[in-house]
Formats: structure tokens, sequence, C-alpha cells
């Protein structure tokens, strides 16, 4: 439960679930993380394993006695340790196994490689779940030539409750400070924070009142610092105030290569900020080109800073395209719809592993 959009989706969920009645339990196998914390400290019962390896048997063991515990009617797991780990509980307590994807998918529409042992480990555990939830209708077919069972891939898009932004006052961080873009992103490789700096940098050349800013830390930052200062972008670093800073914003941009249904998108639309991003993954299920923000080509660094000029040349029509996107984002992508459809699907995965 580290921070990043799948883990902001299920510290989203899980309390939604808990508040329906669904009695809900958070097992993560190695860090916890700032989003386990947050969920423990709300009263959700958490713990972590620690584990050191796959092989560890005494950490091992303690998952099986966690299920003789806490008894589950349905396993819910990500990533291919936890499918594995997740199995065991599921086998050992009888109970439904419902794997959920949140892997990127590339531009050629593939899920992001996996390390050689990873894809054979999920090779061998795809054929064991009963169910699947995957986030975007394009992830379906990767997921089935994978070997997870045809026919029982739920698409439950992510989802933003009116009630956690309706409150949010935007940050005075920008104030005065032109038209600001904000990247909500990890500084790795595949979020191509680098294109995100050097379309900044082509904006403002033509139009010196844009600013960027970025939020969100990472591997990468020692080898961004040189190009954003140069470029007069800001690397603000990981934040806990990001709902506030995308309120606050001109428009929000997602340069990345590979995406799967990003939850900073659907913030900003939730909050009524125009998107800019990259069509990969389900990013055009979220942004209607030239309606709610634009997309571009992946990699396209160019019809980037195009797209940023024009938003910023027009604040105006640039507040018009986010709220349009607050009514796409309420209409389809509402908290309330997210919570049905996984409450509906892990209860099929439940019926599945009881029969």
């Amino acid at each position: 439960m580290r921070t990043g959009g799948a883990e902001r989706h299920w510290a989203t969920l899980i309390p939604a679930l808990a508040d329906r009645g669904v009695e809900v339990k958070l097992l993560t196998l190695t860090d916890r993380g700032p989003f386990f914390e947050e969920l423990a400290a709300g009263g959700v019962p958490a713990e972590g394993l620690d584990l050191r390896r796959r092989t560890d048997p005494r950490r091992l063991r303690r998952a099986l006695a966690v299920a003789a515990e806490f008894r589950p009617d349905a396993v819910v797991t990500r990533g291919v340790s936890g499918q594995l780990v997740g199995e065991a509980i599921a086998r050992r307590s009888d109970a439904g196994h419902c794997y959920n994807e949140h892997t990127p998918l590339t531009p050629a529409g593939r899920l992001v490689p996996a390390r050689p042992h990873q894809r054979m480990l999920t090779r061998f555990v795809a054929r064991t779940v009963d169910d699947v939830v995957a986030v975007t209708e394009r992830q379906v077919a990767p997921l089935e030539a994978l070997g997870y069972p045809h026919g029982r891939i739920h698409v439950v898009p992510n989802g933003v409750f009116a009630r956690d932004v309706e409150s949010i006052a935007p940050s005075g961080e920008f104030d005065g400070d032109g038209f600001s873009v904000l990247c909500v992103s990890g500084l790795r490789p595949e979020k191509r924070v680098d294109l995100f700096i050097g379309a900044v940098g082509a904006a403002r050349a033509r139009n010196q009142n844009i600013r960027g800013y970025v939020a969100g830390e990472g591997p990468e930052r020692e080898r961004l610092e040189g190009p954003a200062a140069a470029h007069g972008v800001a690397l603000m670093g990981a934040r806990h105030d990001v709902l506030e800073l995308i309120a606050a914003a001109g428009a929000v941009c997602l340069p990345s290569e590979a995406e799967a249904l990003p939850m900073s998108i659907l913030e900003a639309m939730a909050l009524a900020r125009p998107v800019v991003a990259t069509d990969v993954g389900g990013t055009r299920d979220q942004v209607v080109n030239g309606e709610t923000g634009y997309l571009v080509p992946a990699g396209d660094g160019e019809a980037l800073h195009h797209a940023l000029i024009q938003l910023a040349s027009d604040p105006s029509a640039a507040d018009a395209l986010g709220e349009s996107g607050r009514r796409r984002q309420r209409r389809q992508f509402s908290g309330e719809r997210m919570v049905d459809s996984y409450q509906s699907a892990f209860v099929e995965a439940a019926n599945r592993g009881q029969a």
C-alpha cells in the first residue's frame, strides 16, 4: 500500500465496502506503506506480513493462520506474489479468489511486460483464480492470453466519490503564478515526466505565462532535476495535498507511455480540471478529445506542448472543458458505481469458491 494510483483506489474502496457492512481485512505481504497506516488509523483491520521472500515459511504460515482466524468468503489479490499467497488462503478457507488487475498497458495494447519468472508464475496461478476484475476493457484480451478464465473477467472502472472532492479547497501554492500545469506522477521511466518537462519548456517559449509542476517522487529525480530547472518546472516531491494541488491547477497533464485507468485523471475530472493525456490504456475511456481535454499520441512531445498552449491561451475555454469532465466523471466513474460492481464481483467469486 505504497503511494500510487492503484493504492489510492484501494484506500478508497476498502472503507466504502466496510461502510456497507462488508467485513474487510487488509493483508500486505512486504511493506505496509502510507495507505496501510491511513486505513488502519480509520479502523480497518490491517496486518503486514513483512515477507522477505516468497519461500519465507514462518510468515507464510502466518498468512494461513490469518485465513483461519478471519475465515474469508472471498480473497482479493493484487500482484504475482499476492496471487500465490491469496490462492493458498482461498484453498485453505474454501473461499473464492478474485484477482484485481491494475497493470498498465503499452501503446500497443499489451500489459507492461513482467520479469520472466513473474510471467511463469502468473501463467501458473491464472488458471486457479475464480474471477478477475480489470479496470478497462483493453486489459481483457491480454489477460485471457495469459490464461485467466475466459468469460469471468469483469471490467470495473475506478471511481471517485463526490464527498471526497466536494470540500477540497484549492491550494494557494500556485497563486499569481500564471497558467499552472500539474503532472501527478511517480518519477519512473514509463511515466515520461521528461516528456512533460520538455513540453512545458517548448510551450513556455511561446507563452511565458505557463508554469509546470510535478507532484511525485521516484528513482528518476536526479536525472530530471537539471532539465526541470532549465525549463521552469518545479519538482515538488511526494505530496499529501494532491487533491488541493489539482483543484488549484489550470490543467492536469499525464504523459505516460503505459497506463491502466489513472486515478489522477479521474480526480482531475472530479475537480473540474481539463486533462492533457497520452492515448494509452484506458485514458481514452476517461478523456474525450476536445470535450474534456486533449488526448495526444504516446511519446509525442510536440502534440503535448501544443495542447498546453491551447489551454493556456484561453483559460475560460479550459475551465469549460474541466466542467465537461466533471459531468462525465459523475456519470461514468462515480465511487458508488465502482463499489456496487466490485461487491457484485466479490459475491460471484465467493459463490464459485463454495461451489
